[in-house]
């Protein structure tokens, strides 16, 4: 008889809810303490408890590419510290060359020992605003090797069996530019703190060998819903494929990002050999960035068929990932990657592409590749130095089968959990001020089941020693495909920014590039795409076309043309007759 054939399924439910509640407390402690915008406001970062072998439990995931990017560095800490990890110990790990996902992204583990053996882990893990490097904030698209974008930070103890290392913490303060990423470091560490405290109140009252033996029975039975899921899907070797287009040197060159799913029985694997060779500057994925954007995926194939099931160890047991080395995603030492993140759009978009025709109940039509900003300068209020991010520009995802795409919902990346702060909030921890935040009109591609909306953002900066870059693609005039459309969706709109300088000017801002001495005053003008439609546009029911352009959110044109819906603009009403015919004429042959 196994061990976990003497679980009790209700405990097994009750300490599933329990660990889970201590991530997001954890979750709950970061929001609530740290400085950084990034953190407190839109929620850049994850929590989560793993057991002894590194193996996930549970976690809050604000940022998914991050969270399923946490557990392969526990995995390599432990490799490294070998039996010299002790109660009290807190380390820190960033280093993509040693299973990080991106540099700036820096987790914080910590050892949970109950009577003195080593049980579990609870970490916390976010971007920072600043880790040192030839830039502030870390991007730079004409960046070529680590050592330029980031402080690399292999397994690190901060603190040794209870004891701060000054020592360390003075590294740490020398090489960031900003004290409030320091004060975010021990936000992170008391998260974790807390974390630990509540799972020793557990292990306490329920004893540890009870404790992690129901937490095995909670992944094997992970294990065996995914596979059985998986066993349904048909058999077979399916391929798809993304671009990005831009790599920070040359504003046209195109990527390709390539993946074979190969399903067999209740195993599946993505395997992305036939991806571009890595690119020269930040326009590389480490990895373990990549594998979370593989886990995203599949778990978006899972939900679109009503599969929940416990994001523990056991639901990722039957996936597997092969990433050539010395490609895209998979760039050889010491290629420089803080882009990587945001390469999850193609990964994402490669592997529905791939699945499309066996699984076009599952699939997404394509997504808006976002194209964000981040800035640098000094506050002119406080004197001091601030770093901060576009924040609200975002676009859509696509649609699928039965459900139009969410409106404004990001990138796949965060898929909806990281959010737009406060707008008030934002003005007043930064030097700008926001002039429009709405969703932008004919942004999403038509379909039966259209896709989200994009979102239009106006803004004044106000920073003295202003720099800007951007890290993202799909813009309109590096000539990018926009998001495909499936079974006759159309596609969505692409991306422009556009900075308006004081003297009148105006310029566009490329998806991938570095804009130094910008002038107090500028405004920045983002226009972020939607996402593809799903289905022929003239299915869609001509009573919510009409709504929509009513609301503004569609254009009477778009609606004619896209939809074959005639409208009056002044009594907003329906030409039945005139629909019909235009609707009558795409259905007849010839």
């Amino acid at each position: 008889m196994s061990s976990t054939s003497r679980a009790d399924p209700v405990l097994a439910a009750v300490l599933q809810k329990r660990v889970e509640a201590i991530t997001k407390e954890m979750a709950t402690v970061l929001l609530r303490t740290t400085r950084s915008t990034i953190f407190n406001q839109v929620g850049d970062f994850i929590t989560a408890v793993f057991d002894s072998r590194a193996r996930t439990l549970a976690q809050t995931e604000y940022a998914a590419i991050i969270a399923f990017g946490a557990q392969p560095p526990l995995e390599y800490i432990i490799e490294y510290f070998g039996d010299d990890i002790a109660e009290g110990d807190v380390i820190a790990h960033n280093d993509v060359f040693t299973r990080g996902n991106q540099n700036h992204d820096l987790g914080i583990y910590v050892p949970v020992f109950h009577q003195g053996e080593l049980v579990a882990w609870t970490a916390s893990k976010g971007h920072q605003a600043d880790m040192g490097g030839a830039t502030a904030g870390g991007y730079n698209p004409q960046t070529r090797e680590i050592w330029q974008e980031a402080l690399r930070i292999p397994p690190l103890k901060l603190h040794e069996a209870g004891r701060v290392r000054r020592d360390v913490w003075d590294l740490l303060a020398a090489n960031v530019r900003v004290d409030f990423v320091v004060e975010d470091i021990k936000a992170m560490i008391g998260g974790c703190e807390i974390g630990r405290r509540r799972l020793v109140e557990v292990l306490d009252r329920y004893g540890s060998e009870r404790v992690m033996r129901h937490m095995e029975y909670l992944m094997e039975s992970s294990e065996r819903q995914v596979r059985s899921e998986i066993a349904r899907w048909p058999d077979g070797r399916y391929r798809g494929e993304s671009f990005m287009v831009s790599d920070g040197f040359d504003p046209l060159k195109r990527y390709r990002i390539a993946c074979e799913v190969a399903i067999e029985g209740d195993e599946i694997t993505f395997d992305f050999t036939e991806t571009d060779d890595q690119s020269p500057g930040y326009a590389n994925m480490p990895p373990s960035s990549a594998l979370g954007a593989v886990r995203i995926a599949f778990l978006m194939l899972l939900a679109a068929g009503g599969i929940d099931i416990t994001p523990n160890h056991g639901l990722f047991a039957p996936v597997h990932t092969v990433f050539r080395q010395g490609s895209l995603l998979n760039p050889n030492f010491p290629a420089a990657s803080i882009f990587g993140n945001q390469m999850c759009d193609e990964v994402v978009e490669s592997i529905m592409m791939a699945l499309t025709p066996v699984l076009p109940d599952r699939v997404t039509a394509g997504w808006n590749q976002a194209l964000g900003t981040a800035y640098t300068g000094v506050d002119p209020r406080t004197g001091e130095w601030t770093i901060f991010f576009g924040s609200f520009q975002r676009g859509g995802p696509g649609a699928m089968q039965g459900a139009d795409g969410f409106d404004a919902l990001g990138f796949t990346g965060a898929v909806g959990q990281m959010r737009s702060p406060d707008i008030e909030m934002y003005e007043i921890t930064h030097p700008c001020v926001i002039h429009r935040y709405e969703y932008t009109t004919d942004s999403a591609g038509a379909g039966r089941w259209r896709g989200g909306l994009g979102t239009t953002t106006d803004r004044s900066l106000y920073a003295e020693r202003l720099s800007g870059a951007t890290l993202g693609d799909d813009a309109v005039q590096e000539k990018a495909e926009p998001a495909p459309g499936l079974f006759g969706g159309e596609p969505a709109a692409l991306n422009e920014l556009r900075i308006e300088y004081p003297d009148g000017s105006v310029r566009l801002w490329g998806s991938k590039e570095l804009i130094e001495g910008l002038p107090p005053g500028i405004r920045v003008v983002s226009t972020n795409g939607g996402g593809a439609g799903y289905g022929d546009p003239f299915q869609r029911p001509a009573h919510l076309v009409l709504a929509e352009a009513r609301d503004g959110l569609l254009s009477v044109e778009k609606a004619r043309s896209s939809y074959g819906v005639v409208i009056d603009p002044q009594a907003w009403t329906i030409d039945a007759a005139a629909t019909e015919v235009l609707r009558a004429t795409k259905r007849t042959p010839g």
